[in-house]
């Protein structure tokens, strides 16, 4: 069940990004996309391998709906938020926009739980927020560095 339940939740997450007016350039989705998916490949790795604090489970479908949320749901859902912040116009707007999301996030999370996906006995809910919300200042100062350098370029021409 819980494979089937990530696996439609990228698909929609992937369909919805495909099909929605992007504020953010092609170079500027991909540097959030690969940016996301490094992080939060050693993130998960260094969560669960190294430190052993989530347990994923041994059953192969289980773990490939871990992959898949990890390495499509995740970055995704992170690029159609920063392009539906970026198409709004308020500070209280994006900012709204992205807690939304980071519940999106945790609750997905705290499914994988239900699903027995993974094991979060020594790991609390709270830390989730906490390094999407960081996960999300990086996304977002680094989108500014690139802009910046991007802007910097384009002066020296």
């Amino acid at each position: 069940m819980g494979f089937a339940f990530y696996f439609f939740v990228s698909w929609l997450i992937t369909i919805i990004f495909t099909l929605m007016k992007k504020k953010l350039t092609f170079v500027e989705n991909s540097l959030l996309y690969l940016l996301t998916l490094i992080i939060n490949i050693n993130y998960s790795w260094i969560i669960s391998f190294e430190l052993k604090l989530v347990n994923l489970s041994k059953d192969p479908l289980d773990y490939t709906a871990f992959m898949i949320n990890r390495s499509i749901g995740i970055p995704f859902i992170l690029m159609v938020t920063f392009n539906l912040i970026k198409s709004v116009d308020s500070i209280g707007k994006s900012v709204f926009i992205a807690v939304c999301s980071i519940c999106v996030q945790v609750l997905l999370l705290k499914l994988g739980t239900n699903f027995e996906i993974t094991n979060r006995e020594k790991w609390s809910i709270i830390n989730d927020f906490i390094y999407f919300a960081l996960l999300y200042v990086v996304a977002f100062y680094s989108l500014k560095i690139f802009r910046k350098f991007r802007q910097s370029e384009a002066i020296s021409r």
